[in-house]
C-alpha cells in the first residue's frame, strides 16, 4: 500500500511540471499572394505546438512560471516551399507583488528564410542540424529562457546561451548566413556577445534591473527606481566600442518606454542626469524617450 501511495504521488508531482515557455505564434501573409491560405495555418498550429510541448532544458517549470512569449512571422514570399519572412520576438516576465508583466524581449530578425511543407513535421536534435525552421526556433527558446534566468540570479542564464551556442554551431554547415561566424548583427555574434566576457556587465544589469529594481516596486518606489538607475550606469562599463552594435539594441528595445515611465514617476530620481547620460551614449536611437525622464 505504502509503495503504491509513493507511485501515485511520483506521478503527481511529475504532472505538475510543465514546459519552459507558453507561445503564441502568428502567421501574418499579407504580403505575399498566396491562394492556399491553409499551409500557413498548418505551419502556425504545428509551430505552436513545437515550441510549447518541447522541454527545452532539464529545469523542471511550474505552469505557473511558463515564460510568456510570442513569435510573430510576417512572410514576404513563399515559392518552391521556401519561406523568407521576418520575425519579431517578445516575452515577458511578471514583476513580483504586481500584475505587471516586464517585456523581456522585443527582437526583430528580418530576412529569415526556412522550407516547409504543408503538415510537415517539425523536429529539433540538440546534437545535429536538422532544418534551419528548428534550429531558429530552438535558438531563440534558448535565449528566451537564458535572458530570464538571467532576471532571477546572476549569471543564472550561461546554461542556456551555452546550449544556444551549440545550435549556432550545429548549424554553421547550412548556407544560411545568420549562423556564421564572419556574419555582423546575426545570430552568430548575438550568442558569442552574451558568453564574452567583455560583455559581463549585462548580466550583472539584468539581475539587478529587475531583482533589485522592478521586484521591489510594490514594496519601495524610490529604492527600486534607484535600483534600475545603479544597474544602468553599471552597463556603461560594458565595451563601449562594441555595446550600440547589438546588445544595446537587444536590452533597450525592449526597455526603452517601460524605463521612461518607471523614472519619470513619483520623486525626481537622485541620479537623473547621470542616468540621462548614460542612456543617450548607449542607446542614442532612443533619444527622444530619454529626454521625456523627468
Amino acid at each position: 500500500m505504502k509503495k503504491q501511495l509513493l507511485i501515485i504521488l511520483s506521478l503527481l508531482s511529475w504532472g505538475i511540471f510543465a514546459q519552459e515557455l507558453s507561445c503564441k505564434v502568428t502567421i501574418n501573409t499579407q504580403r505575399v499572394n498566396q491562394t492556399n491560405q491553409r499551409v500557413f495555418a498548418t505551419l502556425q498550429r504545428s509551430l505552436q505546438e513545437f515550441i510549447n510541448r518541447k522541454a527545452w532544458t532539464d529545469l523542471k517549470t511550474r505552469e505557473n512560471e511558463r515564460i510568456d512569449c510570442s513569435f510573430v512571422f510576417t512572410v514576404s514570399s513563399y515559392e518552391n516551399n521556401m519561406l523568407t519572412t521576418d520575425v519579431q520576438i517578445q516575452a515577458f516576465r511578471p514583476v513580483y507583488g504586481s500584475g505587471y508583466q516586464t517585456p523581456l524581449m522585443n527582437y526583430q530578425e528580418k530576412g529569415v528564410t526556412f522550407s516547409y511543407l504543408e503538415n510537415e513535421p517539425i523536429y529539433f536534435n540538440p546534437s545535429n542540424f536538422t532544418s534551419n525552421l528548428s534550429s531558429f526556433i530552438a535558438y531563440y527558446a534558448l535565449i528566451i529562457i537564458g535572458v530570464d534566468a538571467d532576471t532571477f540570479s546572476p549569471d543564472g542564464g550561461k546554461p542556456y546561451f551555452e546550449k544556444a551556442l551549440t545550435v549556432v554551431l550545429n548549424a554553421q554547415g547550412s548556407g544560411d548566413n545568420a549562423w556564421l561566424q564572419n556574419g555582423s548583427n546575426n545570430r552568430w555574434q548575438m550568442i558569442t556577445d552574451l558568453l564574452s566576457d567583455d560583455f559581463a556587465s549585462l548580466h550583472k544589469v539584468l539581475y539587478a534591473y529587475h531583482r533589485k529594481g522592478l521586484d521591489l516596486m510594490s514594496q519601495d518606489t524610490q529604492k527600486a527606481k534607484n535600483g534600475i538607475a545603479e544597474a544602468l550606469i553599471e552597463l556603461d562599463k560594458m565595451d563601449n566600442s562594441r555595446i550600440n552594435r547589438f546588445l544595446a539594441q537587444l536590452f533597450f528595445d525592449a526597455k526603452a518606454d517601460e524605463l521612461v515611465q518607471i523614472l519619470s514617476e513619483g520623486k525626481p530620481l537622485e541620479k537623473r542626469q547621470e542616468v540621462q547620460k548614460v542612456l543617450m551614449k548607449l542607446a542614442p536611437t532612443h533619444a527622444q524617450q530619454w529626454g521625456q525622464i523627468k
